[in-house]
């Protein structure tokens, strides 16, 4: 009599239980079907600790059919909202020991030991008992959420070694995938879990749903690690298997966007270009995509595309934080964005850094002939940077502080705005000035072994080296002062003030002449050779300033002094078309017509041949003002130099 009593009261209670799990999960469809974030994310901890209260209930009870299918089942619903969001790091709380405590109940259903079992050895203690077949379903359920687990976790060995036995040891089938986990791909493939029957307590989340999950983070994951691999064919494959799988529209065009990258280091940016814009079509908000995206256009060529790109990223950075787009209805607890989340997966994720994509885009106008937009561009950087001075940059980094005011100098002055380039290049003048030595002298010898301008590094305990590396900053500083008094002396001159312009180009001279390269047979032409591109840039700062100086010293109409700035001009690089010409032309306006003819017919200029491209040899705060030192008295000279011959 007392045990019949008992054992309504037992099924009293399953039934009161079994209401109370489907009531929770039915709240918790109607919430996710909304998509409202805070919301969902109250109603998800809500049910969080109403399952965990409903399974503590179930514990009241012997581990014993038929309490143990519902009471798995709670446990499975509880655990999805543990992973979901973890409240504790022990206790009942941590999904572990829940798992582990659930295991154990089965176990001791089935009069198995287990006692001090680890949560692996109690699955593989579990698959060599007979199972009752009321509990398989609830089990296909705990090895799917155990397997997310171990691959969050990174151990898809793991997971592998239980999904092969829960195929009943099966091996898996071949498979086209090769990799640490493709494997697992095969097992997953081959794994058909219980379908769900109506008479079955409800669940939040389905095993088919979380074997979908499983698929796509394991391919997704696998996919990056061979592209770190620089195996890109397999990386790939596995990036093309994970898109078939469930995932978030924000995962699905970070999947997109690797596959591009993969494409492009393959050697096929027209498909590189396709992926990309099918990842700006499942989520136009993923904008890693479409900073890639404007890195091929430039790869490709396509100005105006690239810069459209760039101005739609710059325009994205400027607007309020865009947040990932939902997931595919209806979202569920578990998600392939829990189990592939952690540090920086890949560079390429990395955050867009705001100034150095305003940077990035007005460098590229300014490259492109846009001068007008690249001003406003470097103007707006200027005024970010003041806002955040301590900005940490992502990608594209951002370049030296003096260099974008040189840059936006030398826009400014091409916009006939000097006033405006004059302050600009003060403020780099102020900034470098405590920094520039008397006098500096950089040993070439050591350079050749250094790495290239920005990456060299030294050990404290390498005196020597970390010596080179601050003459090496000093040299930079040193370069900064000077670029920015030669863009003063050009924004002089834009002005009509000859005067101050050569005033301003000799004070670059002398702190150029504050530089001197060491090293037994070596001059400044074989900067490139041994290691120091500043040498090289000086060499070139050096060359412009003398024929800047001599066109005004020609203005001013003193051809002697021009005549012996562009010989020195010719001493830095004999073989540059601008400064021979303008030496020509001097000679012809001194009267030593048959020196310049004689000269004309030993180098045999070509007309064709005497463009030079700054935008190759000159840094970009140089280029405009190298642009703008076309000889402009080719024709005349031509005629003049043919009649006399």
């Amino acid at each position: 009599m007392a045990a019949a009593a008992s054992s309504s009261a037992a099924g009293s209670c399953l039934l009161l239980w079994r209401e109370e799990n489907d009531a929770v999960v039915r709240r918790w469809r109607r919430v996710a079907a909304g998509r409202s974030g805070p919301e969902a994310k109250r109603a998800a901890q809500g049910c969080q600790r109403d399952f965990g209260e409903l399974l503590r209930k179930t514990h009241g009870l012997p581990a014993a059919l038929p309490a143990l299918p519902l009471e798995l089942t709670i446990l499975y619903n509880a655990l999805l909202f543990d992973i979901q969001q973890p409240s504790s790091t022990s206790g009942e709380g941590d999904p572990l020991a829940r798992m582990a405590h659930g295991l154990h109940r089965v176990l001791e259903a089935c009069g198995a030991p287990n006692q001090g079992l680890s949560l692996e050895e109690s699955w593989h203690r579990l698959f060599q008992e007979r199972i009752p077949e009321e509990l398989m379903g609830s089990l296909h359920q705990l090895a799917a959420l155990q397997g997310a687990l171990w691959l969050a976790v990174k151990h898809p060995e793991k997971a592998e070694g239980l999904f092969q036995r829960l195929s009943g040891g099966e091996s898996p089938e071949p498979s086209l995938l090769h990799g640490p986990q493709s494997g697992l791909l095969a097992l997953l493939q081959q794994w058909h879990p219980p379908v769900e029957r109506d008479s079955d307590p409800l669940t939040v989340q389905s095993a088919r749903n979380l074997k979908s999950v499983l698929w796509t983070s394991a391919a997704f994951l696998q996919g990056i690690q061979q592209l770190e691999a620089e195996d890109y064919p397999a990386a790939l494959a596995f990036l093309q298997a994970a898109a078939t799988g469930l995932c978030s529209k924000r995962l699905l065009a970070q999947i997109f966007t690797l596959m591009g990258c993969c494409s492009l280091k393959m050697g096929k940016p027209q498909r590189a270009l396709q992926h990309l814009k099918g990842a700006l079509r499942v989520d136009f908000t993923f904008l890693p995509a479409l900073y890639q995206a404007a890195l091929l256009y430039r790869q490709l060529g396509l100005v105006e595309a690239e810069l459209e790109s760039l101005e739609l990223l710059d325009q994205a950075l400027e607007g309020p934080a865009q947040a990932a787009t939902q997931p595919f209805a209806p979202p569920f607890p578990v998600g392939a964005e829990l189990l592939v989340c952690g540090p920086q997966r890949t560079a390429v994720f990395a955050q867009n850094c705001p100034p150095g994509v305003k940077c990035l885009l007005a460098q590229r106008c300014l490259q492109a002939g846009r001068v007008s937009e690249a001003s406003e561009h470097y103007l707006d950087l200027l005024a970010l940077l003041q806002e955040q001075p301590h900005c940490q940059c992502g990608e594209p980094a951002l370049p030296r502080i003096p260099e974008v005011f040189l840059e936006a100098a030398s826009a400014l002055v091409d916009l006939a705005r000097p006033e405006e380039a004059i302050v600009l290049c003060e403020e780099v003048v102020a900034r470098t000035s405590e920094l520039v030595p008397k006098t500096l002298r950089m040993e070439l010898a050591l350079s050749a072994e250094e790495a290239p301008l920005g990456a060299e590094g030294s050990s404290p305990a390498d005196p020597r080296g970390l010596l080179q590396k601050q003459k090496r900053e000093s040299l930079r500083c040193v370069l900064w002062r000077a670029a920015a008094y030669l863009i003063q002396g050009w924004a002089w001159a834009k002005r009509g003030e000859a005067k101050e312009a050569v005033s301003y180009m000799s004070r670059c001279l002398n702190d150029l002449l504050k530089v001197h390269f060491v090293n037994t047979g070596s001059t400044e032409a074989d900067m490139v050779q041994t290691g120091m591109p500043e040498g090289k840039v000086l060499a070139q700062v050096r060359q412009l300033a003398l024929t800047g100086q001599g066109t005004h010293f020609l203005e001013l109409g003193q051809e002697k002094e021009a005549l012996r700035a562009f010989q020195h001009s010719l001493l830095v690089n004999p073989e540059s078309p601008t400064a021979n010409l303008y030496y020509m032309h001097t000679l012809w306006k001194v009267g030593r017509r048959q020196e310049a003819t004689e000269r004309w017919q030993k180098l045999r200029l070509d007309p064709a041949s005497l463009e030079e491209n700054p935008e190759r040899s000159l840094p970009l705060h140089l280029w405009l003002y190298g642009r703008q030192m076309a000889f402009p008295h080719m024709d005349s000279l031509t005629r003049n130099i043919r009649q006399f011959s």
